[in-house]
């Protein structure tokens, strides 16, 4: 960046030497520039916003992935691994109850009519 000169002229009768005019030359340059030095504050709130956002957007969806994954592998093994419980109940629910006695016994009475 190049350098900024500034010269200011005035009434010597005015009775202020020109380093305090100098000086207030200067301030009112450094407040010009606190407009565009608010919008970079801006900007570069905006991007840090933006970027927290999208870090916890990965960090969600992460963990519905894992969510995701431990729920499938818990169902998976449900369904490979069955229990002897399941096998018990399920010879239970067609060998050791009334209805599925009755119905052996409706097959059998069917089966013995002769077939056309």
């Amino acid at each position: 960046m190049g350098s900024i000169e500034i010269k200011v002229v005035g009434d010597p009768q005015a009775g202020l030497p020109g380093e305090v005019t100098e000086a207030v030359a200067l301030t009112g340059v450094a407040t010009a520039q606190q407009p565009a030095n608010l919008s970079n504050l801006a900007y570069a709130n905006q991007v840090s916003s933006t970027h927290l956002s999208a870090q916890n957007q990965v960090a969600r969806q992460d963990a519905m992935n894992r969510l995701h994954h431990s729920i499938l592998a818990k169902a998976v093994n449900q369904v490979q691994d069955p229990q002897p419980v399941a096998a018990r109940s399920a010879v239970a629910a067609f060998s050791g109850n009334e209805t599925a006695q009755a119905l052996a016994d409706l097959r059998a009475a069917i089966d013995a009519f002769p077939s056309r």
